[in-house]
């Protein structure tokens, strides 16, 4: 695999409300893929409240990378392929990942009652004698809450403040603490019948495969996927000294992920130069593993729902499978095309209400934009 080589450091200047803002960038500038990255990140750097930018697509065989901005504001430094983000929800596609080895190698079945791998007894994990299965838990069909405990109150705090007050809740949270409060959570309606984001399921479902596997999450990633892969940089932790420093739109410094208890929800941390390796994974539809990560369990409005994995398929009849995540200081969002052999991760190291859906449409133009 060839690695495009980059020019050092260069700033770009872009008018915005009538004042001239430097954006650095190492894009060369030089191809047309360049010059479509380029105008999709100045589009989307414009923003005042944005800071860092990091850009990794896998095109005909070849990798490329862009970054744009800084890792940090008050400093000139431009991140890197190299450089660590918190990837948040993208997070599910490796627990999704996961269990499609344990799905293929017949370790658990979809449509498994839950309560089969867990500790105890949970009659509440059911509706009107309907349980909840592992197929639930991936396609958010369960009516488990988004978090444990349900944190709806916390959130009905100014937003400066949400961050700072779950960080500070789940900074002791234990999984014994998780599972006592399991006991009390409420399905809100039939199994399967209702869609409902949940990071209470994917946690379930990442201690389901350590329970199948007799291993913890995290050998599980390096001896399934990393390693293999090797994704050297990419891990479990929210300390690691290396992370980009996250910030909302207000330039606010924002505290990093809250615990790795919900490792399996949105726990890892990554880079772009690993994740392209990922969506070349992924890419390859031949795969067994891949295949089965990537079958519509259910279908809503807009997009079909695979082992965590969304998958939108175009009035042309070709399919994009993709993901987005968010934490209170990073956004990003990892997007491939099969038909395209191609593939754009975008991360970022400032979060908002716009920033996901905005990468997402960045994400996508390329993928559709692109020649084939």
């Amino acid at each position: 695999m060839k690695i495009k080589t980059l020019l050092p450091l260069l700033c770009v200047p872009f008018i915005f409300n009538a004042q001239i803002k430097k954006t650095a960038t190492d894009n060369r500038l030089t191809t047309d893929l360049d010059k479509m990255v380029h105008k999709e990140a100045l589009a989307y750097m414009k923003d005042p409240a944005r800071v860092g930018l990091s850009i990794g697509i896998f095109k005909d065989g070849k990798s490329y990378f862009y970054n744009y901005g800084t890792t940090e504001i008050g400093k000139s430094e431009l991140p890197t392929s190299k450089s660590l983000y918190e990837i948040a929800s993208i997070t599910k596609t490796f627990t999704g990942t996961l269990l499609a080895h344990a799905l293929v190698d017949g370790k658990i079945k979809m449509d498994d009652d839950i309560r089969k791998y867990l500790d105890g007894t949970y009659p509440n994990l059911e509706f009107e004698k309907h349980p909840v299965t592992i197929k639930n838990l991936t396609n958010h069909s369960s009516g488990l809450p988004q978090f444990l405990p349900d944190q709806s109150e916390t959130f009905k705090k100014p937003m400066d403040s949400v961050a700072a007050a779950l960080a500070d809740f789940y900074k002791n949270y234990s999984k014994k603490k998780f599972y006592e409060d399991l006991h009390q959570a409420k399905v809100d309606f039939m199994p399967g019948t209702e869609y409902k984001y949940s990071n209470t399921g994917t946690q379930i479902t990442g201690d389901i495969l350590e329970k199948v596997y007799h291993k913890s999450f995290e050998d599980l990633l390096s001896e399934y996927i990393t390693g293999p892969l090797k994704m050297n940089h990419t891990i479990i932790g929210t300390n690691s000294a290396s992370l980009l420093t996250p910030y909302n739109e207000k330039g606010k410094v924002m505290p990093r992920n809250f615990t790795t208890i919900f490792a399996p929800a949105g726990g890892i941390i990554s880079t772009t130069e690993d994740l392209v390796k990922y969506m070349r994974y992924h890419l390859d539809e031949n795969n067994k593993y891949v295949k089965a990560s990537h079958t519509p369990l259910v279908k809503s409005e807009e997009d079909a729902i695979g082992l965590y994995w969304r998958l939108h398929t175009y009035e042309d009849g070709s399919q994009t499978v993709y993901h987005t995540g968010g934490t209170f200081g990073f956004s990003s969002v990892l997007q491939i095309y099969p038909s395209k052999n191609m593939g754009v991760v975008i991360l970022s190291n400032e979060s908002d209400g716009e920033s996901q859906g905005k990468l997402h449409d960045i994400a996508d133009n390329l993928l559709r934009n692109s020649k084939k």
